[in-house]
């Protein structure tokens, strides 16, 4: 080979001394090789610095391994650890992860997995159940299978590894009512195309409906899902009269970021009012005061839904469901309302 020749397979297959064929089969399924040959092929590769060209193996095997998850939004830390347990688990199979996130737009989450239909992704997973219906359409068509991550509320027909976000939203609810708050506000990010979002406020007003307690569409604010968002939204509990005594928030980053607003407004927390969120992410342990929150089984969820993937795309029979259990954590955050409140009229 000359200084500018890419090493081709041939060139691994004589150096290993083994045949073209055994190569071939030693990089695309190792399984079917003697462990020797394997070996061989191995350290050709090695010392070569051999690197298969991807689509002549998707054109030889009609396959191309790799797979796509569309997320809503890459700014939530939740989903970091979510991406790294698929990509863990699908690369130990020999696939490769795209990802892409829609901001909660239906348009562009439709265009991503058309896109990647065309791309010629083996499978696509989606966050929740709340999506176009042109979206599954698209995906049956092209007979690409999908798992929905996140949330089993109203999952029907579909593959889906989560949890059901309404009995998180009941076990926030149970918390706050059993420490004695009666009056609370909701805060929340965007609900429209969010069935999580949804189902967690449904959970915690099912619960306080059961105890003859309304929770009005006027104590319910809607922020971005952010810390940002949490700031403005603590504004806006803030200035309601009577103040509530508790604010249950459907994230952990709104609550992260109602709690800080509460020290600049000179707001205590838990004394003056409680502050919940959901997810559990990791800084909610250690922040001041430490977060109560649900806690999701977020890599759990990552590693199933790779292996429901991985599954379908072999043929393999699997249950179309899985639900994972959560549970409530009690921190800093939260406790039994003042006798005396300031600023309750």
């Amino acid at each position: 080979m000359t200084k500018n020749d890419k090493p081709k397979l041939r060139d691994v297959a004589r150096l290993a001394g083994v045949s073209l064929g055994s190569a071939s089969r030693a990089l695309s399924n190792p399984d079917q090789v003697k462990p020797s040959t394997l070996a061989k092929v191995d350290a050709a590769v090695r010392q070569l610095q051999y690197v298969m060209d991807g689509a002549a193996r998707a054109l030889a095997l009609r396959r191309t391994f790799s797979v796509a998850a569309i997320f809503p939004t890459l700014n939530n830390p939740i989903y970091a650890d979510s991406i790294q347990a698929l990509q863990q688990r699908l690369n130990t199979s020999g696939y490769q992860l795209i990802i892409a996130s829609h901001e909660y737009d239906r348009e562009r989450e439709l265009s991503s997995v058309r896109n990647f239909i065309e791309r010629g992704v083996e499978g696509i997973f989606l966050v929740g159940t709340d999506h176009d219906p042109a979206v599954f359409e698209l995906l049956q068509r092209s007979q690409r299978p999908y798992v929905l991550m996140w949330s089993v509320d109203d999952c029907r027909e579909h593959c889906a590894v989560g949890f059901s976000n309404v009995r998180g939203g009941e076990s926030i609810a149970d918390h706050v009512l059993a420490l004695g708050h009666r009056d609370v506000a909701i805060l929340t990010g965007q609900r429209q195309y969010n069935e999580r979002a949804r189902y967690r406020i449904e959970g915690v007003r099912k619960r306080f409906a059961q105890m003859g307690l309304d929770i009005p569409e006027n104590r319910i604010i809607e922020q971005p899902f952010s810390l940002d968002g949490g700031r403005a939204g603590f504004e806006q509990v803030f200035a309601m009269q009577p103040r509530p005594t508790a604010l249950v928030c459907t994230t952990d980053l709104l609550a992260l970021g109602a709690c800080e607003q509460a020290k600049r407004r000179g707001v205590c927390v838990p004394t003056q009012m409680t502050i919940t969120g959901f997810d559990d992410i990791s800084f909610s342990a250690i922040a001041s005061p430490s977060l109560t929150s649900i806690r999701i089984p977020i890599f759990e969820i990552g590693q199933l839904s790779a292996d429901m993937m991985i599954a379908q795309v072999e043929g393999i029979q699997i249950e179309r469901v899985v639900e994972l259990d959560i549970s409530l954590v009690t921190r800093e955050s939260s406790a039994s309302p003042s006798v005396d409140l300031p600023n309750r009229k």
